[in-house]
């Protein structure tokens, strides 16, 4: 700084100073007879200008960053609700919707609507720093009179796994702990490289994704649940299409021949899922009982429980890969498809 601020060298400027009762020619601080000393003095104040401007404004954007941390949240959607727990911040949770039931501790929290259309007042009641949902599932027309409304709302994306896991980064740093949302994707990161390494060897089992059984509601593509069948060494059978879910008819699911299927969530539909196979009994996972029930909960949220959801439909998928004392030696994973 005083190198910055050092005067050039310049003339005497031949004005008269009192110095201890004597008169002396020196010189005068604000005298510009010089080009030089006047270029010095512009130069120079704007530097002082700029030097103290960028302290003012870093102060105040520190402040500010201080202060926007968010002490309190809403969450509009379960897999937001379960990121915020899994990050250790669930305790900033105010409110949350009908269908956030995981972990147990969400249960506690306050209900502001259900999933597709949360409640305006009973969001405003509770005065959040913060409102997070997720695009293309929250709805946006609420969202925006949120906003209207003076409360800050963020939509994360979660169409694919890297979505999912950048998601999560980003709701660690808006509420200040970018180091627990590091870890998070760390260790989904570590238990999907291992599946892959599992599974790997082993062939590609086509697979058919329900939701539904009367019609055949199924996985489509284009989503994060297809990317988990595609992880755990599977092909979605409506993989191909365009939308993220489609019905089927029965031709298209013989004509597939899955030799998985999964129902996701069927619960008062399991009699009338096993009365519907009865009729279908030429497609090979029919034939060979390989229908599997699975909660719908862990693997229809693009939530921290995706590499929990990933190893438990590999191992519906290919058993043989995860039987330890049979495919496992010196480390390494050996894959045998089962005698039929």
């Amino acid at each position: 700084m005083e190198a910055l601020l050092s005067p050039p060298v310049g003339r005497r400027d031949r004005r008269y100073v009192r110095r201890g009762g004597r008169i002396e020619r020196g010189l005068s601080p604000f005298s510009f007879r010089t080009g030089t000393q006047m270029n010095w003095f512009k130069h120079n104040l704007t530097a002082l200008f700029v030097v103290n401007l960028f302290f003012v404004c870093f102060g105040i954007e520190a402040h500010a960053g201080e202060a926007k941390i968010p002490k309190s949240v809403v969450s509009l959607a379960p897999s937001v609700t379960e990121t915020l727990f899994a990050l250790g911040l669930g305790d900033r949770l105010v409110g949350v919707t009908n269908y956030c039931d995981y972990p147990p501790e969400a249960l506690k929290v306050p209900k502001i609507g259900d999933f597709i259309s949360p409640n305006i007042e009973a969001i405003m009641a509770k005065r959040p720093d913060l409102v997070i949902g997720v695009s293309g599932a929250t709805d946006l027309q609420k969202t925006k009179e949120l906003e209207r409304l003076g409360l800050k709302v963020v939509l994360v994306s979660a169409a694919n796994l890297n979505e999912i896991t950048n998601s999560m980064k980003s709701i660690a740093g808006l509420l200040g702990n970018e180091a627990a949302g590091k870890r998070l994707v760390m260790k989904i990161n570590a238990q999907v490289s291992e599946v892959k390494k599992r599974v790997e060897p082993a062939p590609r089992r086509p697979v058919l994704l329900l939701v539904g059984v009367r019609p055949l509601i199924a996985v489509g593509g284009k989503n994060f649940i297809d990317e988990l069948i595609t992880l755990a060494g599977g092909t979605n059978i409506a993989g191909n299409a365009g939308q993220p879910w489609l019905n089927l008819p029965d031709e298209y699911v013989v004509a597939k021949a899955p030799q998985v299927i999964i129902e996701a969530g069927m619960g008062s539909e399991r009699e009338a899922s096993s009365k519907r196979w009865e009729d279908l009994k030429s497609i090979p996972a029919v034939r060979q009982g390989r229908i599997y029930s699975y909660p719908s909960d862990k693997i229809l949220r693009p939530g921290p429980r995706f590499g929990e959801a990933l190893e438990e439909l590999a191992r519906l998928i290919h058993p043989e890969c995860f039987n330890f004392a049979n495919n496992q030696r010196n480390g390494e994973s050996r894959c045998e498809s089962p005698r039929p």
